[in-house]
């Protein structure tokens, strides 16, 4: 009966939230990822990701709104095509966010010979690629905030990538400015998760999306959103 009970009210809470998108009841969520440092515990990758030590922009960091059944309220779209190229040792960039159905070039503008390989995603991949070549993928299943598509080269153990595939559009990677902006967005309540893979930083914040209004929001990040912090935790 509880089950029962549970995807009852699924249902209706999509009901309700599509009902309020074809009424034009639609929010834009915007704001800013900082990380805020603690002499005491030195985040070692802020002179990577931080341009700015005195305004804490964070970039390349990956902001998506969580909510269950959000994809139902997803429009249609067409699939888009995204590039990664292996260079220097390094994929670049590091991080994609997309939507399940697009495809993502990667290509090696090195002279060493690499390798593009996952087991995450339902359906893994192991090639090598040679310079002046590229490899292409589809992206298929969204894993959400929780689930990335972790991508080494078996050649070079340091490489790493990490490609977020969500069901719905209300996704975004921030850039050396740490801003983010999400729009048309169905009115009501969500978790706005927050995500940086490379320092391994997550956070999650309840928020209230009204429609007509551009919701603005602050996220400081710290050591205390660390998630190995968060696991000894636990």
């Amino acid at each position: 009966m509880k089950s029962v009970f549970l995807r009852l009210s699924a249902f209706l809470s999509v009901a309700v939230a599509l009902a309020r998108v074809s009424a034009g009841e639609t929010g834009t969520v915007e704001g800013v990822i900082k990380y805020v440092p603690d002499s005491k515990r030195p985040w070692r990758f802020s002179r990577y990701y931080i341009q700015n030590a005195k305004n804490g922009f964070l970039a390349e960091t990956v902001v998506a709104l969580e909510r269950p059944s959000l994809s139902a309220l997803a429009p249609a779209a067409p699939a888009s095509k995204y590039t990664m190229d292996q260079l220097n040792y390094q994929f670049v960039p590091e991080t994609l966010a997309i939507r399940a159905g697009d495809t993502v070039v990667i290509s090696n503008s090195d002279d060493a010979l690499h390798n593009v390989m996952t087991s995450d995603g339902g359906e893994p991949f192991n090639v090598n690629v040679v310079k002046g070549k590229e490899f292409v993928h589809a992206f298929n299943k969204a894993g959400g905030l929780e689930h990335p598509v972790r991508v080494g080269c078996v050649f070079h153990g340091a490489m790493r990538a990490w490609i977020y595939v969500f069901d719905h559009p209300w996704f975004q990677l921030t850039q050396k400015d740490g801003r983010f902006r999400l729009q048309n967005v169905p009115a009501g309540e969500y978790t706005l998760g927050v995500v940086h893979p490379a320092g391994k930083l997550r956070r999650t914040q309840h928020i209230q999306v009204k429609a007509n209004e551009t919701n603005s929001f602050e996220i400081s990040l710290s050591p205390d959103d660390l998630t190995a912090q968060k696991a000894s935790e636990n």
